[in-house]
């Protein structure tokens, strides 16, 4: 296990990570270059999507009840479980906020 694969070891840390700079794949995609996916993407609905926003925005005007369940559902994060220790630390940070804020009153 000690021994050196080729090139394994250039541009990485003690830990086996490639430092700042450093690509794991350096004849790989160009930065700006845009994924074939994106670009598909961009070519069908580029021409579409104003119109689409603008009815889906009149829609909503108009009290039409999926829209705006569509609107909220993209507008709003779901939610996520929360860890307890991270809920304590939470509330800890909640409470030292409110004794500055009574201090500043």
């Amino acid at each position: 296990m000690d021994e050196i694969r080729s090139g394994f070891d250039q541009d990485r840390n003690g830990k086996g990570q490639f430092v700042a700079g450093a690509s794991g794949n350096p004849a790989g995609r160009p930065k700006g270059i845009k994924d074939k996916r994106t670009n598909i993407r961009e070519q069908l609905l580029g021409p579409i999507l104003p119109t689409a926003i603008e009815k889906l925005g009149e829609a909503v005007n108009g009290g039409e009840r999926w829209a705006i369940e569509l609107v909220v559902s993209f507008s709003i994060p779901k939610p996520r479980p929360v860890d307890p220790e991270e809920m304590e630390e939470l509330e800890q940070r909640l409470l030292d906020l409110e004794q500055i804020a009574a201090r500043g009153r």
